[in-house]
């Protein structure tokens, strides 16, 4: 099978890794790809959210499966475009992937579908979105309704701060406050049964302790001691199933990676809101731990026909996944600094792979992103596998970079994590900075 990979972050490096240990993959292709991904597949250039340019691409070379990474591309009608083309892509169409492109869309369907999630009101202008915010009070939750490039949410205790982002948005989504801790689970789908994977967390604020800034993710953990075993279970039947059976009945059948960010509340499990693709920094762990062959399950997704996808299985012990970031992020990152690397090696059970880099003209790795790598570890538990994620961190040398030293910390002891909901991170305002992989 020849893939074609659309992305350029540490999520599409992490999917590129899987599919070159996958012994089906005979020809391995990204766009517009890194410099990581550059030692693992073939690059080239592409506008990604082009579907005339990606389709020209595909077709150039004979691509037989075509992963999409990211939103923007799928929102954009990518996927349509291949399709119709009669090329095989993972990921939605334009149409369903509003599930991601509106909060209110995404909104619409959970009430349809009966699935349980934060009571919310779409405001179209400053006196719906004062009645709103006084219906729920604080902690706020404001939602661009649109993407944003990961800078759509506010939450926030500041009543100011909350209507200033309303004011700045066309539509917002203003919903109640969800506590608990938060799950990400993604779910392969063929547009009308679908596959859960395992369940993961991410951490949200910038700074140990969970201070700081949102950011787009500072590391992540799979499998998650502390979650009910028939987590994945439960939720493929209350919220993803019945997710997709709405849009299938819309008329805008489902293929390809659902993710739900769920929020283990007081009163049960809660959708938070779905994104149309991996996850990131999720990604990275979950796909870690995957031992199937990862372009067999893709495929038969992006062919409507999961049933003849091969087994999902996992293999033992676990795996810990932390960001090391530029100086500045989420700020004000810094760019064009120079990376080196003390030898490491990957029989130790960590690796890393590249997020935000890029090559300078003089050929040097240098930084190109906020957040720059993932130093990715395993091993029989979580302790090991936090050792090994740390021990690769520490072997990066980069101006002013910087990373989360308790990630996963908590989860060791069957604790719920940070303890708090990795999206909002707390309450201390503020909003998710642009891209690279929100939430």
């Amino acid at each position: 099978m020849r893939v074609l990979v659309i992305g350029s972050g540490g999520r599409e490096h992490a999917i590129v890794r899987a599919l070159r240990r996958d012994p089906a993959v005979t020809g391995l292709h990204a766009a517009p790809g890194n410099p990581g991904i550059g030692e693992l597949a073939q690059v080239h250039e592409v506008q990604a959210t082009d579907p005339a340019d990606v389709t020209r691409l595909a077709k150039t070379l004979g691509a037989q499966l075509v992963v999409i990474g990211p939103e923007a591309p799928l929102v954009a009608g990518v996927a349509d475009a291949l399709r119709q083309a009669g090329i095989a892509a993972f990921g939605p169409d334009a149409s369903a992937a509003m599930i991601e492109g509106s909060k209110a869309f995404a909104k619409e369907v959970m009430a349809e579908a009966g699935i349980p999630t934060a009571r919310s009101r779409t405001a179209r202008n400053q006196h719906e979105a004062d009645a709103a915010l006084r219906e729920f009070g604080p902690p706020y939750v404001v939602k661009d309704d649109a993407l944003a490039a990961g800078k759509g949410v506010v939450v926030t205790d500041d009543l100011g701060a909350a209507r200033r982002h309303a004011a700045a948005c066309r539509r917002v989504v203003i919903e109640e406050y969800l506590d608990g801790p938060e799950v990400s689970l993604f779910a392969l789908a063929d547009g009308a049964a679908a596959v859960p994977l395992l369940p993961a967390q991410d951490f949200k604020r910038a700074r140990d302790g969970d201070q700081g800034p949102n950011t787009g993710g500072m590391g992540a953990y799979a499998p998650l001691p502390w979650v009910p075993p028939d987590l994945a279970g439960d939720v493929l039947d209350r919220v993803i199933e019945p997710t997709i059976g709405a849009l299938r009945r819309r008329g805008t059948p489902y293929r390809g990676l659902l993710y739900a960010g769920l929020a283990l509340t007081s009163s049960g499990v809660k959708v938070v809101e779905f994104n149309a693709r991996f996850g990131d920094p999720e990604t990275q762990v979950v796909l870690d731990r995957l031992a199937t062959p990862l372009a067999g399950l893709l495929h038969a997704a992006a062919a409507g026909d999961l049933a003849a996808a091969p087994a999902l299985s996992w293999l033992p012990g676990a795996a810990v996944t932390v960001v090391l970031a530029a100086e500045g992020y989420p700020e004000a990152p810094a760019k064009g600094d120079k990376i080196k690397f003390n030898a490491y090696s990957e029989r130790s059970g960590a690796y890393l792979l590249h997020a935000g880099t890029a090559r300078a003209a003089d050929g040097a790795l240098v930084s190109a992103g906020g957040r720059v790598l993932n130093a990715v570890g395993s091993g029989p538990d979580l302790a090991h596998a936090r050792a090994a994620a740390y021990q690769v961190a520490e072997c990066v040398q980069m101006r002013g970079s910087w990373f989360r030293h308790d990630i996963a910390q908590g989860g060791q002891g069957g604790e719920r994590g940070d303890g708090q909901s990795p999206l909002y991170g707390g309450v201390t305002g503020g909003v998710v900075p642009p891209g690279e992989g929100h939430p």
